[in-house]
């Protein structure tokens, strides 16, 4: 369930210098220096049910590929410009996205995602994302749905119901450490490990939407854990077969 990885280079002395950077990378088609961008081992996941995993810089490299992009026109992307969500001295949640342009400098698609990074051996590198995936700009979005679905799972916890605490999410159900990335693949394994996790809630002070599309939404959660200490948190909520279940979550403690 639990993977890490060591060091990577180049050096990035802030979040937001590797944020930009994997944009400037992935626009110059430099599959090598998008891997550097990253930490390991590296997570995307969709709120549409889908995910990607890489444990290595070669690997991530490796399976880099614009073709499909560049069949719809695409010749670059830019990134939004990122607010810090959560942040400690090791993790920062992002709100980010991107355009995607074609020669015409037309945009053709845009999207949402939360960037969770970390700091790995004094470096900043991209950990994992949290992509919405079904974001259209000026689109209204209701996002009670995802908001309760998230405060009632907390709730769960905070009653010390994992149980029913893990029937709110998919599988696999990913939780982003530093420098590490467990993978839940069955209830069985959501359960033990939701049991076994620090930080547990004692009582939920705050839920709200970070990032909204009409199927997939950030939600950032703020909780007293059992031991006093104030944990942050965001999860990503999709509902790619109809019901509105927890995909993934990284949490930011003191």
């Amino acid at each position: 369930m639990k993977t890490s990885h060591g060091s990577r280079s180049p050096a990035f002395e802030s979040p937001e210098d590797a944020y930009h950077q994997f944009f400037r990378a992935d626009s110059a088609k430099d599959a090598e220096g998008w891997a550097a961008v990253m930490s390991y081992p590296h997570v995307r996941v969709s709120a549409r049910g889908t995910g990607l995993y890489f444990e290595t810089p070669v690997e991530y490299a490796a399976g880099a590929s614009w073709s499909a992009r560049e069949a719809t026109g695409w010749v670059r992307s830019v990134g939004v410009e990122p607010v810090r969500v959560h942040e400690s001295a090791d993790k920062v949640h992002l709100a980010g996205g991107w355009t995607r342009y074609n020669a015409n400098d037309e945009p053709i698609l845009r999207n949402r995602v939360t960037y969770i990074l970390t700091r790995i051996d004094g470096s900043w590198g991209i950990q994992a994302r949290f992509g919405t995936d079904s974001f259209r700009e000026g689109e209204a979005v209701d996002a009670s749905a995802p908001i309760d679905v998230v405060r009632e799972h907390l709730n769960r916890l905070a009653a010390g119901d994992f149980d029913v605490a893990g029937s709110s999410v998919s599988h696999p159900l990913v939780d982003v450490g530093i420098g590490h990335v467990d993978r839940y693949r069955n209830h069985a394994q959501v359960v033990e490990g939701l049991a076994a996790a620090a930080g547990r809630p004692r009582s939920v002070l705050d839920v709200h939407t970070v990032q909204a599309g009409t199927r997939g939404a950030v939600v950032a959660a703020t909780w007293e854990a059992t031991d006093g200490a104030r944990v942050q948190a965001v999860l990503l909520v999709g509902r790619p077969e109809g019901a509105w279940r927890i995909g993934g979550r990284s949490i930011v403690a003191p």
